[in-house]
């Protein structure tokens, strides 16, 4: 029964449903202890359990950031402290991670930065009960350290909380005020019945870094806007350059998007990118308001900046993770703004600054 859970369930790339990094990590453990027990007790290992072990530890590895922990996306957490780690190696499988995308997502890696974005659409139908509107959502480490995070699940503060969390605000993303990219349905398992429709998403390398292009269509029925992100990590890892685009694509969109600008006057539709911040980033907005700097328990100091018609502000944010009494408190960059074209294009850069060394001995004990 568990070989052929393993083959239906754990697809050929090694992803699972519902899309959820922890919860992989949770089954990968399951499997690995179940075939270590089978082997001890001299039973063989069903073919199918192997090879679902073999499938899932490149898509982990992917899934990993450079400290160890996972990505948080779609209800699932960061995971105890070196338990990806102390899994991959009790499994005895040397896997590299999996190259272009691993269950929907996508990872960039340079020098001691990774990137992991979201690069699919939510899970639907059962799958979907714990899914986020997250879609084009990136968290980014520096070495041991999370910099820009997704709020996480808010399951375990009560169903507000989790309702919340799975909003597209609550990511490190674009959001139209009021609308997120995919919306709930009624009932009490709020699965995701509007679920953003998936344009493109393109990976590439160069020598100058490496490079996502992705858009989706989760506002082109109730706005005409299609959402487009372009992000740049710099093959040293010292710099991530974004672009954030909404637009009117088809003479549909443009038309749904002209009836709307026609009715709200001069207001256009307001909409946000949102960078969440990990609690131990001290931030500050810098250089008379053109900036904000984030200090690092490292020594790190990353400068944010950003251009186009976009007002830069450092706000309340949350971060939400098992284990605690209440979300912690933190804080996030917002660039607010309003689409009043066709074209709305909003550029921005995260960089370590100048006087940073190459490498940072990184001894400060959480």
């Amino acid at each position: 029964a568990l070989a052929r859970d393993c083959a239906d369930e754990i697809d050929a790339m090694g992803g699972i449903p519902t899309r959820n990094p922890e919860e992989l990590l949770e089954i990968f453990t399951l499997l690995s202890w179940a075939a270590q027990a089978l082997g001890e007790a001299g039973r063989m290992v069903p073919p199918a359990h192997l090879a679902a072990i073999e499938r899932i530890a490149p898509t982990l590895r992917a899934l990993r950031h450079a400290d160890g922990g996972l990505a948080r996306f779609h209800g699932g957490g960061r995971g105890l402290e070196g338990r990806l780690d102390h899994a991959l190696a009790n499994a005895g499988v040397r896997a590299v991670a999996a190259q272009g995308l691993a269950m929907g997502f996508a990872r960039l890696a340079g020098g001691r930065t990774t990137v992991i974005v979201d690069a699919a659409e939510p899970p639907n139908g059962r799958a979907g009960r714990s899914a986020h509107a997250s879609v084009l959502a990136f968290e980014l480490t520096s070495g041991r350290r999370p910099v820009v995070v997704n709020c996480g699940s808010g399951a375990p503060f009560g169903p507000d909380w989790r309702r919340a969390g799975r909003a597209t605000a609550s990511h490190s993303t674009l959001s139209i005020d009021g609308f997120s990219s995919s919306r709930l349905g009624g009932g009490a398992q709020e699965v995701m019945i509007d679920r953003a429709r998936l344009l493109t998403a393109h990976q590439s390398h160069a020598m100058a870094g490496h490079h996502m292009h992705m858009a989706h269509a989760g506002w082109s029925q109730t706005h005409g806007l299609t959402h487009q992100r372009d992000i740049l990590l710099a093959a040293d890892g010292r710099r991530l350059t974004g672009q954030d685009v909404l637009a009117a694509l088809t003479p549909g969109e443009r038309k749904r998007f002209g009836y709307i600008i026609s009715h709200s006057g001069p207001r256009g539709i307001r909409f946000a990118i949102r960078f969440h911040l990990h609690p131990d980033v001290d931030a500050a907005v810098d250089m008379g308001g053109s900036a904000i700097s984030l200090a690092l328990k490292s020594g790190e100091i990353w400068v944010f900046r950003h251009e186009g018609a976009a007002v830069m502000s450092l706000e309340p944010s949350v971060y939400l993770e098992k284990g605690r009494l209440q979300p912690r408190a933190t804080k996030q960059v917002v660039l607010t703004g309003t689409a009043t074209d066709f074209e709305t294009r909003i550029g921005w850069t995260l960089a370590k600054a100048q006087d940073t060394p190459l490498a940072i001995r990184d001894l400060d004990r959480d």
